[in-house]
């Protein structure tokens, strides 16, 4: 089984290009991480913007651990940005038949700051992109693969990181 988190900033494209990926690798879940806590429940249950990221990644990490004993899929791609602790706690689910692969994506930070596809940034959404860049959210030293997709459809992002991942099965 192998476990692929798209990694970036936000605004990079990795909701777009993990939905792309998923429908063209066979045997292939999605994982839409922002859909594991909303924002009512959140709000709901009283929760802090950390806290709900913290809850939204232990919540994916259970469901992980669910696909790794169904063994119903031979991929399961998520998306979300990554810290190296982050990374380290996925990274540790690997045995000799599961494998974790991150792939980043790196576009120019003035690509990320633009309104892309349908999303309008939020003014909180452009300062914390800011800050994602200055903490190298784009080009982590624990990335298997970084991908600049500046200039490219996302498409062709996907079919970079198809390529990889067919490469490292």
């Amino acid at each position: 089984m192998l476990i692929l988190n798209i990694n970036g900033p936000i605004n990079s494209g990795k909701t777009t290009v993990s939905k792309i990926l998923s429908e063209q690798l066979e045997n292939t879940l999605f994982i839409e991480v922002d859909d594991l806590l909303g924002d009512d429940e959140e709000l709901e249950l009283g929760l802090s913007m950390q806290q709900g990221w913290a809850e939204r990644l232990n919540r994916l990490e259970n469901l992980l651990h669910r696909e790794v004993q169904r063994r119903q899929y031979k991929i399961v791609i998520f998306a979300y940005p990554m810290t190296l602790n982050i990374y380290m706690r996925f990274k540790a689910l690997e045995r000799d038949d599961i494998r974790f692969i991150n792939v980043t994506l790196s576009p120019a930070m003035d690509v990320c700051l633009t309104n892309r596809g349908g999303r309008e940034l939020t003014p909180w959404e452009i300062k914390r992109i800011r800050q994602m860049y200055r903490e190298k959210y784009h080009h982590p030293d624990f990335a298997d693969l970084i991908v600049d997709n500046s200039a490219q459809t996302p498409e062709e992002t996907a079919r970079i990181i198809r390529e990889f991942v067919c490469a490292e099965n």
